[in-house]
């Protein structure tokens, strides 16, 4: 094995980059992009503008693909570009977000939730949680929180109460983590809407599996590198073979 050989394999390796670790998310339609089986509605608000939306009727228990709403009735989906003052006029993510308690009635206080079933795979030590929050008109009292419920709906985790502080068009991100051991849970996110029912509107949900304790296959530099390492001590042992015939 020559020296030069080995130097070359040296800088290939590290040439290699590190291939990132993407975390793949457990839920499924976080982002609230898939199409429900019901019409486009476009509504007329002069001066403010318009919205896009696909609205959900009573009797749909889960017309949003994925998630099932506690109350179908007091939420929509909207789909940007929404020219309409009192909401964001683009998604945080995609082209579609979710209306979570929204009423046209004011002086009353309105709670809904929206939930899915997810798990935690072999060597899991928790997860980390994210969601980008925003709120219809004023953002004074309306709030998300989220919930892990085990196979009983008890309660096992809980996060902080989260509000948004920016403005009507504005998303703010969430995140929280916390432990918790694998198996098959739900994630349930419960909304409030302020005094007036304004709305939480929610996005780009996002949850993914820490694990723990689980040895990480090597990197490609990595794998080079042994390599060069197993020759070279192949090397060393024929040099030191033919040494002891000669």
């Amino acid at each position: 094995m020559s020296v030069k050989f080995l130097a070359a394999l040296a800088a290939t390796a590290a040439l290699v980059p590190a291939a990132p670790a993407l975390a793949a998310n457990l839920l499924v339609n976080g982002g609230f992009e898939a199409t429900p089986t019901l019409p486009l509605q476009y509504d007329q608000y002069a001066p403010a503008g318009h919205i896009q939306h696909y609205p959900a009727p009573a009797e749909t228990a889960q017309y949003v693909p994925g998630w099932t709403l506690g109350d179908p009735s007091v939420s929509d989906l909207y789909r940007a570009p929404v020219v309409y003052g009192l909401v964001p006029a683009a998604a945080a993510e995609g082209q579609q977000f979710l209306s979570l308690n929204w009423s046209p009635l004011g002086s009353v206080i309105l709670h809904n939730s929206v939930s899915q079933a997810f798990v935690l795979g072999a060597g899991a030590s928790g997860f980390d949680f994210a969601v980008f929050m925003a709120v219809e008109s004023g953002y004074a009292g309306s709030t998300l929180q989220a919930q892990i419920l085990d196979a009983s709906l008890n309660v096992v985790a809980q996060s902080a109460v989260f509000t948004h502080l920016g403005g009507n068009g504005t998303w703010s991100e969430k995140t929280w983590t916390a432990d918790l051991a694998p198996g098959t849970y739900t994630l349930k996110l419960n909304g409030t809407g302020n005094d007036n029912a304004w709305d939480v509107l929610i996005d780009d949900v996002r949850l993914t599996q820490i694990d723990g304790g689980a040895s990480p296959a090597p990197e490609p530099a990595t794998w080079a590198l042994m390599l060069m390492g197993f020759l070279g001590t192949g090397a060393m042992i024929r040099r030191r073979s033919v040494a002891k015939l000669a």
